[in-house]
């Protein structure tokens, strides 16, 4: 049978079919190019079979291997992407969202963060409660953001890892190479990279936008316990502990207003960490314009001051450890309305709003029984010449409550109260223009709203931060 003569325009080598029977059949290669070439292929192809057998075996799992790698990058690569795309543009800000910490966990430069997110003060840190914007191109990554003072061997030590792993990682020469304080990253599963004061393991605000007129803290655990001292712009928190659990508290008062403060946290004799905290103003004060004549226009200020001057020695001073263990309380059960609320701007004879109502109104009924909101002790009972019959107590951590204006009082300084306890009954004494309770609380010496207090059950929040149960 006649082989078929082979196509001269088909790429590739010529299989073992063709070339035999290119070699039995009878015709003759003429001078053209074509039949010239397919010649040079026939015999190459003869000449150096056995040769580029084991040579294509050889080329082709070079290129195989040459394939896996670069698929494997090219996945690799893919990955990434994918992880950058499920990476929010905006990210919002956690204490210890520092700057050199955002950078670690997004992989990304610091200055391209800086220069996403400009601020006048280059060197200020991201402000807690604030949103970031976050490049294309971050991919978030899990593990350890620490400052220590020691050397790279404890933190190997305390994390199970090797000492030389982590110099590595970090760009270290050596794991035995002093560098106290620097920033060192330790990869672990599902752990955010943050920078936290140095010796703290936790730290969580009470609200991530502070709200001017309400008590505030932050409570954290600490890998040992140390002297920690806190300060927010000017204001230094109480700080209280319970071996490596601590709480700081404070109040910012109903002028504060919308701003920035620095909150700063500095354990023992290590460098401060500082962070901006975003406050914002609620819109909803309300304005009042009262008007004094006659008697009420002719009020001691003297008096005022001196009553004032008084109480706030009494108020400013820590009273040890927490004497609560439940939530606070209503200290009235029955109630016409709440006539007036915490925060109130109030103008006086057409005067500027340069005051406000520092503590929350019950009009009742007259003779009304009052209670303690939590255990504590009683501090101050008798009468005086604003608040009238005056009751206060201590519930610890330089937290105080005030009654006032109360027909008469059911107990005395010294004593011990408990949750439901009558104190006294409603009544109109001191500067009052009808039967009502005035009800006050300070923490850390500043007035804040005791209905946002309870609302936010700010007393188990507490607790919970000194690992204190709270019933």
């Amino acid at each position: 049978m006649p082989c078929k003569r082979p196509s001269l325009t088909r790429a590739g080598w010529l299989n073992d079919s063709e070339i035999v029977c290119l070699k039995s059949t009878p015709f003759t290669l003429v001078g053209t190019p074509e039949i010239w070439f397919l010649s040079w292929k026939i015999s190459f192809r003869s000449r150096n079979r056995a040769k580029m057998t084991s040579l294509d075996t050889i080329i082709w799992m070079k290129r195989g291997l040459i394939l896996s790698i670069l698929a494997f990058v090219l996945l690799g690569l893919m990955t990434q992407r994918t992880t950058a795309q499920t990476v929010s543009s905006r990210l919002l800000v956690q204490p210890g969202d520092s700057w050199a910490a955002l950078a670690v966990r997004f992989q990304v430069n610091a200055a391209t963060l800086r220069q996403l997110n400009p601020h006048i003060n280059p060197t200020r840190q991201p402000t807690i409660g604030t949103e970031l914007i976050l490049p294309e191109t971050a991919v978030e990554q899990s593990g350890h953001f620490l400052r220590q003072q020691g050397g790279l061997l404890a933190t190997a030590v305390a994390h199970n890892i090797s000492p030389w792993l982590i110099a590595i990682r970090n760009n270290r020469p050596s794991p035995h190479h002093p560098a106290p304080y620097q920033p060192i990253f330790v990869s672990a599963l599902n752990i955010t990279p943050r920078e936290l004061p140095i010796g703290f393991s936790t730290l969580e605000l009470s609200q991530l936008v502070g709200i001017p007129g309400q008590a505030i803290g932050f409570r954290a655990e600490m890998v040992e316990q140390q002297t920690v001292t806190a300060v927010l712009d000017n204001n230094a928190l109480d700080v209280f502990a319970n071996g490596r659990y601590l709480v700081g508290l404070t109040g910012t008062g109903a002028f504060f207003g919308t701003q920035q403060p620095e909150l700063t946290i500095q354990v023992g004799n290590a460098p401060p960490w500082r962070q901006p905290w975003q406050f914002r103003d609620p819109d909803a004060w309300e304005y009042q314009q009262l008007t004094l004549t006659g008697t009420a226009a002719q009020i001691d200020q003297q008096f005022i001051a001196e009553e004032r001057e008084r109480l706030f020695a009494i108020w400013e001073q820590n009273s040890g450890p927490a004497q609560w263990q439940n939530s606070f309380q209503l200290p009235i059960n029955n109630y016409l309305e709440i006539s007036s609320v915490f925060g109130v701007r109030r103008s006086y004879n057409g005067g500027p709003y340069r005051s406000y109502h520092e503590g929350v109104d019950f009009a009742a009924y007259g003779g009304t029984p009052v209670l303690a909101p939590a255990s504590g002790t009683v501090v101050v009972a008798e009468f005086l010449y604003v608040r009238g019959g005056a009751v206060i107590i201590d519930h610890g951590l330089g937290i105080y409550s005030g009654y006032y204006h109360l027909s008469s009082l059911a107990v005395a300084p010294g004593d011990l109260v408990t949750p439901g306890q009558i104190i006294g009954e409603v009544g109109t004494t001191g500067l009052s223009t009808g039967n009502h309770l005035h009800w006050d609380l300070l923490v850390d010496a500043v007035w804040v709203d005791a209905e946002a207090w309870l609302e936010q059950d700010m007393a188990c929040w507490i607790l919970a931060g000194l690992k204190r149960p709270c019933e």
